[in-house]
Order: C-alpha cells, then structure tokens, then sequence
C-alpha cells in the first residue's frame, strides 16, 4: 500500500514536470529521473517513514509552463513554493482538494506562487485549504474581488496579494482572521475603506503588519498602518 501511494506521488512530480515547457537550468529534465527515488529529487522533501511528499520548492529557477492539476494528488503535502518562474495560466481547480475516497485531505500550511504570470478571475478555491498558514500569490495577473471564502481560513497567518488587478473592497470576513499577522493588498487594485473588522481591537487581534495602496483618480494613497499586538 506504501509503495503505490509513493507511485501516485511520483506520478503528479512528472504530471508536473511534464507541464513545465522550459527549464532554464536544465535541473529537472536532469535531476527529475525514475531511475532515483523522487524523494531525492532537487527541491523535493519527503516525510518519514511513510516517504511520502511533503514538500515543492522550485523557486527561483526561470521554469515556465503551467501548473499540472496533478499536484493535487500529493495528499501529504505542506509546503508549496513555485515563486519568482514564469507559470501561467489558470489555477488547477483541485490544489488542496484531495478526493478522500482516495487519500486524506492534504495539510498544506505555505503556498507560495508569487512572481508568475498566473491568472484567474477568481481565488476562492483556496478556501478549500483550511491548513493554510501562509498564501502568497503577490505580482501576477489575478484579476476579480477577493473572496469572502478566505475568511474562513481560520489559520491563516499572512495574506498576500499586492499587485495583482483584483478589483472591489476587503471583504469584511477577512476580519474573522483571528491569527492573522500580515495583510498585504499594496498596488492590487482593490477599493474604498478598510472594514472595522480589521482592527486590534476587534477580530485581528494578532494583526502587526496591514499594507495597502488605493488607487483614486489620479493619484495613488499609499496606506501603511502597523499595529503592535496585546502580546
């Protein structure tokens, strides 16, 4: 039984790597062999004993392409981070939505997919990961409101995404966010006030860092408001 779930997790690395047209390093069409265990793969890690894939780190390495819908398979996965490369497209609708006929829901707690070229008119799927701790989706193309779904990630610790075309206010659901320490919305085309929810003194008690820039007319205001926790 192990051993066939390591061969569902190989299978979604090479969906994955199948999907990447371009390797600047050449590191995957090299390294990425079934000849090796793809525990030992560049930018792999793999739980203990059970071998299985916990987590992807492909940052920084000029790869372009899309996201295989496969990585959805990866049932033990924690931490995702494809930042700074060159993906595009949509979101695979099924990142964090693991079928539990087949496996258990995975735990994925940091999602990194800053500096691409993703697009989606909507980024409520990632309301399906209720382990997230960390979303970073900063500097792409996503384009659409942000979604009150995100409201009840409960623990979630740090939001961002700055510089996208969102469009629309906060919703006031992203002051339920009780562990929440950074929100970063700088130059992501949302508008109009902030929500009272997200206040120190009320919901985000644990909010340090609130960062946001509004465009108004012709001019840009540039919000930046730290608050300092109870603790």
């Amino acid at each position: 039984m192990v051993l066939s779930f390591n061969l569902v997790d190989e299978f979604a690395l090479i969906a994955l790597k199948a999907h990447i047209t371009y390797d600047s390093q050449g590191m995957l069409a090299t390294n990425w062999s079934t000849k090796s265990s793809h525990c030992s793969w560049y930018g792999i890690s793999c739980n203990a004993p059970q071998q299985r894939v916990s987590a992807i780190n492909l940052s920084n390495m000029g790869l372009e392409g899309t996201i295989a819908p496969q990585v959805g398979n990866l049932s033990f996965l924690v931490s995702l981070d494809l930042s700074n490369n060159y993906f595009h497209g949509s979101l695979p609708k099924d990142i964090g939505e693991i079928p539990q006929s087949l496996f258990n829901i995975s735990s994925l707690r940091f999602l990194n997919l800053e500096i691409n070229n993703l697009e989606d008119d909507e980024i409520s799927s990632f309301s399906h990961c209720r382990e997230l701790r960390v979303l970073k989706l900063s500097i792409n193309q996503f384009i659409g409101g942000i979604p009150q779904a995100l409201g009840s990630l409960s623990n979630l610790e740090e939001l961002y995404l700055g510089y996208n075309k969102l469009t629309g206010g906060i919703p006031r659901e992203i002051g339920n966010l009780s562990n929440l320490n950074i929100l970063h919305l700088a130059s992501s085309g949302i508008n109009g006030p902030i929500p009272a929810e997200i206040s120190i003194s009320l919901h985000c008690t644990g909010l340090i860092s609130l960062i946001i820039a509004f465009r108004e007319v012709f001019q840009w205001i540039f919000v930046n408001i730290f608050l300092i926790s109870k603790d």
